[in-house]
């Protein structure tokens, strides 16, 4: 407010007052320590909530919105009247001075900003008390609207923060649809699955598709990074792949795993070319009788046969997908013993077994940490992954994981349940 701009003062007189208390807008006027001399308007004590309550606005102008209110008040007052016109400044967050007989009964009421004063006062003592809480109305009227705006951005925020949780939701419903489908149940084989997103949707896929030799074919893909650019790019290696190809008799006959990720790698770097975005993977077919896997791998972490014995990695060596167009894709077998599984696994489970010391930025020996808890686990899938499972959760901040993990765990059948499914 400009300094030669009069403040806006509402005054009212109580029933009971003593009729010299009317002088009190002139007493003020004349003691009032600013330059310009404030302007009163005088209403009735019973249209005074009316009058606070239209100024409530932090918003409306000074025109409406006064800088304080003064009212006098008689000894015959209700006290529920006094205390509902309290309640009306105190949402208008409008300060006021209660010129009373006993201004000591209502001392509690100064921190509201409303200040009780004797009818015998020094009108100078008076005059400066309202000139100070005229003054600061103006910083008051500036924090309510900022506190207004502030609630109201809160709310937007809070709606759209909603409506982005419920599109993710359903995004990792479709995600899961349609690049996590139900293990199939394959005689000779068991399998599980430990799925554990970092987010709504994930960087990470797996798939078990049945071929139509009767061979088993499992992908485990993990794409940069996480949330939803990742889980788009799972959608397009799940929707680029082709496990099976027409034969000369026109049956269909599996791709080799090699050639699977040399597709898919092409795919990429047609699609992914400007984005500067890559996936690693590992791509095998098991056959249910032999148990014999041939797999290759697109820069992933080995997978680990597990079993009665030390631990082996089966070394897949490969190029990232949708980096270099021409890449080739070795393959390596490694067929399953009666008391043997082999686990696939994304680099989120590394992340989650840091080495200590000067070498702990390098990747953990596979072999090592987290296959040595498995010896013995390997009865069945389903309890390879919930052994996994309890050494994620016993890891520190395991609350609050780095990256996604996901596990595949197949082992010869050992039981009739077949293909069995954990997600976390």
């Amino acid at each position: 407010m400009r300094p030669d701009q009069p403040h806006r003062i509402q005054f009212a007189l109580g029933g009971g007052a003593p009729a010299n208390l009317h002088a009190w807008p002139e007493q003020i006027a004349r003691h009032w320590p600013g330059r310009t001399a404030p302007t009163f308007e005088h209403h009735a004590l019973g249209q005074l909530e009316q009058a606070i309550e239209a100024a409530s606005d932090p918003f409306a102008s000074r025109a409406v919105r006064p800088q304080l209110i003064v009212v006098v008040l008689g000894p015959s007052e209700p006290s529920a009247s006094i205390d509902r016109m309290i309640a009306s400044l105190h949402n208008a967050q409008l300060g006021a001075i209660l010129l009373l007989k006993d201004p000591e009964a209502w001392s509690q009421m100064q921190q509201h900003g409303v200040i009780p004063m004797a009818w015998d006062s020094p009108p100078a003592t008076v005059a400066a008390m309202a000139f100070a809480l005229a003054e600061r109305q103006s910083a008051v009227d500036l924090l309510a609207r900022e506190a207004s705006l502030a609630q109201r951005c809160s709310g937007g925020i809070r709606t759209e923060m909603d409506r982005l949780h419920e599109e993710l939701h359903l995004a990792a419903a479709v995600q899961r649809e349609f690049t996590s489908a139900p293990l199939p149940i394959v005689p000779g084989l068991d399998f599980a699955v430990l799925f554990r997103p970092v987010n709504f949707v994930s960087g990470d896929i797996y798939c078990v598709r049945v071929l139509p030799d009767g061979s088993v074919a499992f992908l485990l893909a993990d794409a940069v990074g996480h949330g939803v650019p990742a889980a788009l790019l799972t959608m397009v290696l799940t929707n680029s792949m082709s496990m099976s190809r027409p034969g000369p008799d026109g049956t269909l006959v599996p791709i080799g795993p090699g050639q699977v990720l040399a597709s898919l790698n092409r795919r990429l770097c047609e699609s992914c070319l400007a984005s500067g975005r890559f996936v690693t993977a590992v791509y095998g077919v098991i056959d249910p009788v032999t148990r014999c896997a041939t797999i290759a791998g697109a820069g992933h972490p080995h997978p680990i046969r597990v079993g009665p014995g030390p631990a082996q990695a089966v070394s897949t060596e490969g190029p990232l997908l949708g980096v270099f167009a021409d890449a080739e894709f070795d393959e390596a077998s490694v067929t399953l013993g009666d008391d043997d599984a082999l686990i696939l696994y994304t680099d989120g489970l590394e992340a989650a077994f840091p080495q200590e010391g000067p070498k702990r930025r390098q990747r953990p020996d596979p072999t090592g940490e987290f296959a040595a808890a498995l010896i013995g686990a390997s009865t069945s899938p389903q309890a390879c992954v919930e052994r996994l499972e309890a050494l994620l959760e016993a890891q520190a901040g395991s609350l609050h994981q780095a990256d996604d993990v996901t596990a595949l765990c197949i082992t010869p059948a050992r039981s009739e349940v077949g293909a069995q499914r954990l997600v976390a």
